[in-house]
């Protein structure tokens, strides 16, 4: 695939997780989304072959955009602690909203579960890993990367939302708590 098809196939998809994020997953239909767009289905059908594979490739670009590529910005630091400090800066600056949406999404529809499963053990294996750099041993680390990561992903859920850096600092606090044996 050439370099603009890709950036067609890219826009697709980053036009769907902004669908998303305003009408939900119900809108994620292959004509409402070409007329959306001012295209044909043709368009649609050259980058997609049907609807399942559509989703599909969004949540792979979902797990790409907010996962693999914010571990590899964040393994780029030194430090166990400077990684995770860095993970905090790389989230502060991203528009992750679709992250309550897509969760929700996954009460509905089992095929997102999937994703999520793999994107959750993705994220709590690098937390994971940083706590042990710091010198947690293994399960402990374990344990409090859950615990950080499930404290973040639930204040997602409180309203009003409080903002972003908000919800990092408060679901860092036992994290950093428990850190202060091996800082």
């Amino acid at each position: 695939m050439n370099q603009r098809t890709n950036k067609e196939k890219g826009h697709w998809l980053d036009f769907a997780l902004e669908v998303l994020v305003k009408k939900g997953p119900e809108a994620l239909k292959i004509e409402p989304l070409c007329k959306q767009l001012n295209v044909t289905k043709g368009s649609f059908y050259h980058h997609f072959k049907n609807r399942r594979t559509f989703i599909d490739e969004l949540m792979q670009h979902w797990l790409a955009k907010t996962t693999t590529s914010f571990i590899e910005q964040a393994d780029q630091e030194i430090s166990g602690l400077a990684k995770l400090e860095k993970l905090d800066q790389i989230i502060a600056s991203q528009n992750i909203e679709a992250e309550v949406h897509i969760r929700a999404w996954a009460l509905r529809e089992a095929c997102i579960c999937e994703y999520l499963e793999q994107i959750d053990h993705l994220r709590q294996g690098f937390l994971s890993q940083c706590y042990q750099e710091i010198g947690m041993p293994n399960d402990q680390a374990e344990q409090v990367a859950l615990l950080s990561y499930a404290s973040f992903l639930g204040l997602l859920q409180v309203y009003p939302r409080p903002n972003i850096e908000a919800c990092l600092a408060v679901s860092t606090l036992s994290s950093k708590t428990l850190l202060k044996d091996y800082i």
